[in-house]
C-alpha cells in the first residue's frame, strides 16, 4: 500500500501538448533558487506554444541527450553548418567548392547570401554519419579567409525517436 507521501497521476497535465500516457512518465522534483525559476518559467511563457514547466524540462532533456549523441561518431546526425567568408581571401571560394564536392553524400543543400562587397554567408545543410560531418565543418571552418562559422547538429536518428 502506497504511503501518504506517494501518488499516482491519472491524467496527463492540461496542455501538455505530448499527451504521454500517465503509465509511461516519470514524476521528480527539482531544486531551484526561485530567481531562476521564475526567469524560466517567463522564458516558457515568452515561447507562447503553450508548453508548461514540464515540457520545457522535457526539451531540455531531449536537447541534452541530442548533444551528446551527436558527438558519437557513428551515429547519424542532421544540421546546419553556417559560415561567413571573405571571398576576396585568395582561392578561398575554390577551396571551399573543392571540399564540398567531397562532401556531396553529407550536403544537402546550401545557401548562399552577399554581406556586402567582400563578404559572404554560406549555410550548409548536412546529414550523414557524424565523423563525415564534423571532418567536413572542420576543414570549412580551417580555411583561411574563413572569419566565422559554427556547425549545429540539431538532431540524430536516435533523437527523434526520444
Amino acid at each position: 500500500m502506497a504511503d501518504e507521501h506517494t501518488h499516482a497521476t491519472s491524467h496527463v497535465a492540461p496542455g501538455d501538448p505530448v499527451h504521454t500516457p500517465p503509465a509511461e512518465l516519470a514524476r521528480f522534483s527539482v531544486t531551484a533558487p526561485e530567481d531562476l525559476l521564475a526567469a524560466f518559467d517567463e522564458q516558457i511563457a515568452r515561447r507562447g506554444d503553450g508548453a508548461n514547466r514540464s515540457e520545457a524540462i522535457r526539451d531540455l532533456i531531449r536537447a541534452s541527450l541530442t548533444r551528446e549523441a551527436t558527438r558519437t561518431p557513428n551515429e547519424q546526425v542532421i544540421g546546419s553548418l553556417t559560415m561567413i567568408y571573405d571571398h576576396h581571401t585568395g582561392d578561398l571560394t575554390r577551396r571551399l567548392d573543392e571540399v564540398q564536392h567531397d562532401y556531396t553524400d553529407e550536403i544537402v543543400s546550401t545557401m548562399h547570401v552577399h554581406l556586402d562587397h567582400h563578404n559572404c554567408l554560406e549555410i550548409l545543410a548536412v546529414k550523414g554519419v557524424g565523423e563525415r560531418v564534423y571532418e567536413l565543418a572542420d576543414k570549412l571552418l580551417g580555411l583561411r579567409g574563413v572569419k566565422h562559422g559554427e556547425l549545429t547538429c540539431a538532431a540524430t536518428k536516435t533523437s527523434l525517436t526520444l
